[in-house]
């Protein structure tokens, strides 16, 4: 297991950047950005994700970016995934190993 060292700039609790440590990118489908976006929007480890809804990461992400049309549906995709893998500690059913499997 690789534990990513990130640079984060926004973490509830912290009003300065700060160095962190996440696992976040052992789940497949998210790298160093989208690890950043989690941690952003307050899950700074895979352990943070178990029974979150991706619905509610994905509203947290759009109001940090600044989105207000929510148009970009492929990271609710990979939030999906990311929290069925916390969920199933690690499994992902075969016919959903990719981000892009986990659409509407």
């Amino acid at each position: 297991m690789t534990i990513l060292k990130t640079r984060l700039y926004v973490l509830p609790g912290y009003s300065e950047r700060r160095d962190f440590m996440t696992d976040l990118t052992n789940i497949p489908g998210i790298g160093k950005k989208m690890a950043q976006h989690l941690i952003n929007a307050g899950y700074p480890d895979i352990e943070s994700l178990k029974g979150q809804n991706p619905e509610d990461i994905y509203t947290k992400h759009c109001l940090i970016q600044g989105v207000s049309n929510m148009s970009c549906r492929c990271v609710l995709y990979c939030y999906r995934l990311a929290v069925h893998y916390a969920d199933y500690d690690g499994q992902l059913p075969p016919d959903k190993q990719n981000w892009n499997d986990w659409k509407d």
